[in-house]
Parts: C-alpha cells; sequence; structure tokens
C-alpha cells in the first residue's frame, strides 16, 4: 500500500512540471506566510497569528509583535488585541498617522485594540479579558499609547502616554 501511495504522489509531482515545459516559468519569489495556532478550552477560543500587511512592518519605529483573539460567548463576534514595540521617543503624531493608515486593516470583529509598547520584552496580553486592558503596574510603565476601535459604532481613540500610561495622563485623540 505504501508503494503505492509513494508512486502516486510522485507522479502528482512530476505531471505538472512536465506538462509546463512550454508555459511561462512560475514565479516562485517567496511569500510571507501567516501563522496561526488556535488554543481552545472551555470558555473562550483564543487565536494567536500574524496577518498584518507587510507595510505595518516597514515602519521602523513601530513593529508588531502578537495578536490574541477572544471569542465574545454573547453574540460569537469577537474582541482582538495586537501588541507592538515602538520607539520610546515616537511623537504622539507619528502614532496618530500611523493608527490612521492601518485602521482598514482592523475592520473586523467587535473591539480592535492595539497596544504599544516601549520594551518588545515586556509587551504581554493583560491576564484579564482583553477589553478590560492591562492594570499591572509593570505593564503600565511600558504602555506608550492604546489605540481602541469599536468597529459596531465607529468609535475610534489614541490615548498617548508623553512617558507611560503609569505615569503620565493620556493625551485622548481621535483617529479618522
Amino acid at each position: 500500500m505504501s508503494k503505492k501511495m509513494n508512486l502516486l504522489l510522485l507522479g502528482l509531482f512530476i505531471i505538472p512540471f512536465s506538462c509546463n515545459k512550454n508555459k511561462k516559468e512560475i514565479d516562485t519569489t517567496p511569500t510571507p506566510v501567516d501563522s496561526l495556532a488556535l488554543i481552545s478550552n472551555n470558555e473562550t477560543t483564543e487565536i494567536h497569528h500574524n496577518t498584518e500587511p507587510m507595510s505595518e512592518s516597514v515602519n521602523t519605529n513601530i513593529k508588531k509583535i502578537d495578536t490574541k483573539k477572544e471569542i465574545r460567548e454573547n453574540d460569537g463576534n469577537f474582541n482582538q488585541m495586537t501588541l507592538f514595540e515602538v520607539n520610546k521617543d515616537i511623537s504622539l503624531e507619528q502614532l496618530k498617522n500611523y493608527c490612521s493608515s492601518v485602521k482598514p486593516n482592523y475592520t473586523d470583529g467587535y473591539f480592535q485594540i492595539l497596544v504599544f509598547f516601549k520594551e518588545p520584552n515586556s509587551a504581554r496580553f493583560p491576564d484579564n479579558p482583553v477589553t478590560a486592558l492591562h492594570n499591572d503596574e509593570k505593564d503600565l510603565k511600558n504602555i506608550k499609547a492604546v489605540y481602541t476601535i469599536n468597529n459596531m459604532n465607529g468609535y475610534s481613540k489614541l490615548d498617548f502616554y508623553e512617558n507611560n500610561s503609569f505615569e503620565s495622563l493620556a493625551q485622548v485623540v481621535g483617529v479618522n
């Protein structure tokens, strides 16, 4: 049985190559591959993935770290939090422009929350639901900004902290 299966698999690979001799060469340029892991328990389903468009990672002041999606039990929709690393000297205007440019990429789900950390090794998801945000002092001392999008009512705001979210008052800016 395994010999037949091996021959069948070999045939599936050889036939397409022999049939394409007169056709244009196939583009074999590598494309970004998304990663996906599904973790399930009795309460929620979490999906960690890396599906950001390449343009989001081109900005040298902002780098995506990870995403967590939580399924909402009451309506089947989801809330999502995405963690980023930012240069600690990034300005409010730079972050506002960035959020405005990536907002169309976050139109799915109920809440989309983008959290910008100053140190990548301190970036982590909160222990409570993502919509409750971070409340641990260690986390708050490393958060430079939080961008929240409510896709149900169009609410969209950026909370920017001059130093961090523990020591500074938020400068709240609407994002179009």
